[in-house]
């Protein structure tokens, strides 16, 4: 069975500029002052961004951080914002912008919100369940639909969320809600049958979420971007309701543990257990959305769950992502005037999904996974670019190139 392969690239600044920063790295000396210097001020940084997919066409965007550091006291920054643009060719149109201010208001209050637009005409779709079957020759010329496993998708966003220390710096409480309104088309191109059109029907649709979140965080990291000891807990749940004018009522759990631990002072093992359920009436389309604290992201499999497998490759109602990676702190550099660094890290990304709900009796079995390694090039406290190159049994070679780390 032939595999799809999908390469993305993406260029700092000028072509080539990715291995000439690398280099530059290793040619400069360490610097102990890099490493112990922390931000002051405005900081920004960008990363333009140039893909191709077979199914969307070239791709063209950037990505930008600014950071308010004002003078270094607030940790991990005052505030952030962090815009995106990505198009593409064939009609993809993803445009928003993220904020975040732990040192804005008063003490103990930290406020984030999200605007976005997103319009993806192949979004992929393989069936709900563990045991989802991609069978290649449906999608190949001379009698297949490429598109056979997508489905178009567009959607609007706006989201935030206020969070609370609960007595301590290191236990807070979580509030948000937000209104996302979605068009499915079964159809994308217009080109063929599809598997989402077979399963749920050929018929557009629109719809309306409204939604309230709740939770309980407990952060202990030394640091938020990179942490090298500390734990990372939360508690979301998410209600959608249909009394207050959304279009289906569904309840959403997700349980997220992560843990640093430093093996030697540049060494440290990481790993995250994050298990999600979502209630009976939660469309197809919103299986994969994974709750967070911080910012929403996909699973199960792409860059921001299970690196290796193809993006949302296995969905249900039930999900179970299981993480571990060690990350070398290779050296410290003194980069533009901003303390800079080089990471190398190796991980191994698994999980599985139920279609009713999460089974604790099954969550060391049905585990599909995937492996790598890749590098962090971090600029400053916080802006890190990352690329990661990553397999699976089912896969060619997937890389990722993108800004900061997993979790």
């Amino acid at each position: 069975m032939s595999t799809r392969i999908k390469y993305e690239i993406l260029w700092l600044r000028t072509r080539g500029t990715l291995l000439l920063a690398v280099a530059a790295f290793w040619l400069i000396p360490p610097s102990e002052a890099a490493s112990q210097a922390r931000s002051t001020g405005l900081e920004f940084a960008g990363l333009p961004a140039l893909n191709f997919d077979a199914d969307e066409g070239f791709g063209y965007g950037a990505f930008a951080e600014v950071y308010q550091y004002g003078d270094g006291t607030v940790a991990p920054y005052q505030w952030t914002l962090q815009p995106t643009i990505f198009l593409t060719t064939r009609g993809r149109r993803d445009i928003d912008v993220f904020f975040d201010a732990p040192g804005v208001l008063p003490k103990g209050w930290r406020f984030s919100v999200f605007l976005g637009t997103a319009r993806q005409i192949a979004t992929p779709y393989y069936g709900i369940g563990n045991a989802s079957i991609f069978d290649a020759t449906l999608t190949e010329e001379g009698g297949g639909n490429p598109y056979f496993y997508r489905f178009g998708r567009t959607s609007h966003s706006l989201t935030f969320n206020v969070q609370k220390d609960l007595g301590t710096e290191h236990l807070r409480g979580l509030f948000g809600g937000g209104l996302v309104r979605t068009r499915i088309n079964p159809f994308p191109r217009d080109e063929g049958t599809t598997l989402y059109a077979a399963d749920f029907g050929g018929e557009e649709v629109r719809e309306s979420t409204r939604f309230v979140r709740g939770g309980i965080v407990w952060d202990t990291r030394d640091r938020e971007t990179g942490a090298t000891r500390g734990t990372w807990t939360e508690l979301v749940l998410q209600v959608v309701q249909g009394s207050a004018g959304a279009d289906r009522s569904y309840l959403r759990w997700t349980v997220a543990d992560r843990r640093y631990f430093s093996l030697t002072d540049r060494l440290v093992f990481a790993h995250r257990y994050l298990l999600q359920g979502v209630g009976n009436g939660v469309p197809a389309y919103d299986m994969a959305k994974v709750e967070s604290s911080f910012k929403p992201h996909q699973g199960l499999g792409g860059s921001s769950s299970a690196r290796g497998i193809a993006q949302n490759r296995f969905i249900g109602r039930g999900m179970l992502v299981w993480n571990s990676e060690l990350r070398w702190h290779a050296f410290d550099v003194q980069f533009r005037g901003d303390p800079s660094r080089v990471v190398l890290i190796a991980f191994l990304d698994q999980g599985r999904v139920w279609t009713e709900g999460p089974d604790l009796g099954e969550v060391f079995s049905g585990l599909h996974r995937g492996y790598g390694g890749g590098v962090r090039l971090g600029y400053g406290d916080d802006f890190t670019v990352a690329l990661d190159l990553a397999t699976s049994q089912n896969t060619g070679l997937q890389i990722y190139i993108g800004l900061g780390y997993l979790y």
